[in-house]
């Protein structure tokens, strides 16, 4: 798909009437797709697990943004590449700062800045807020071009708190590699086939797993183990196992250590145990 122009200011009045940089859910569209901007990295196009649409992310640090934002059980809705508009009121930012306003390329048309994700977020007492975060390499706002960078990032800073919205630069000491490497494996349980999803063949894999702990065994022995006593397949046993992580029914240490099949079985805790006690009775 080829990317779009950003030659006039007809050009960007015709994206907003397409509708990119609106919506929300599975019905957002980014203003900015991996196709419209140039490669300078790696970009990903990635189908969401938690909303269901392709995330466009423009580096390997969005990516890994993603995937914990896939995993928090606080995060309801991710929207990436999310326009600040109108225009008029970064602008108006950035003079008021002393601060150069960045235009599109060979042109003297004002840019559309972008957030990299503005998140819906749950709050403990049920009531939901946004909030903005800016992903950066740590070098980015130390190294030799870091000036102009935070320069731009202050206009950004500025349009939220005028919004009265939560904005925050996350960089790559926000989490460890350890977490994205096990949750970039995870993701891709997390939705199981029906069959696999009855909460009675779950209680009972919990109770066989849990009585692997008093044996020196991998985890790919231990799953063996269980797939024998519950009479399915060692694959579905694997499934289920990584499923229940990333549903944090099974907790286990994800930040400091790769979670490997032929490692021995990690420490683990379960912590929805009496839900899928209940749910157990429930279908039986």
């Amino acid at each position: 798909m080829r990317g779009r122009r950003f030659a006039s200011k007809q050009d960007i009045e015709r994206h907003i009437a397409n509708g990119f940089g609106s919506g929300a859910g599975a019905g957002y569209v980014p203003w900015l797709r991996v196709q419209d901007v140039p490669s300078m990295g790696r970009s990903h196009k990635i189908q969401g697990v938690k909303i269901d649409r392709i995330h466009h992310l423009l580096s390997d640090l969005e990516r890994a943004y993603l995937l914990v934002c896939e995993f928090s059980e606080e995060v309801v809705d991710i929207r990436e590449q999310f326009p600040l508009l109108p225009v008029e009121s970064t602008l108006a930012i950035a003079k008021a700062i002393g601060v150069r306003y960045p235009r599109y390329k060979t042109t003297a048309i004002p840019l559309v800045m972008t957030t990299d994700f503005l998140l819906t977020v749950k709050q403990p007492n049920g009531d939901f807020k946004s909030v903005a975060r800016t992903i950066k390499y740590q070098q980015d706002l130390d190294g030799k071009d870091s000036v102009r960078t935070l320069e731009k990032l202050e206009i950004e800073r500025r349009f939220w708190m005028s919004q009265d919205v939560d904005w925050s630069i996350v960089t790559e000491e926000f989490f460890t590699p350890d977490l994205i490497k096990n949750l970039g494996l995870l993701r891709r349980y997390a939705q199981l086939p029906r069959a696999l999803m009855d909460s009675s063949l779950h209680y009972q894999f919990i109770e066989a797993l849990e009585a692997c702990k008093a044996y020196p065994w991998s985890t790919s022995e231990c799953l063996r183990k269980v797939a024998a006593r519950l009479s399915i397949p060692y694959a579905d046993s694997r499934d289920i196992f990584f499923n229940l992580i990333w549903r944090k029914i099974i907790r286990i240490d994800l930040s400091n250590a790769p979670l490997h099949l032929k490692s021995a079985l990690p420490a683990f805790e379960v912590i929805y145990l009496s839900d899928l006690t209940i749910l157990s009775e429930k279908s039986s």
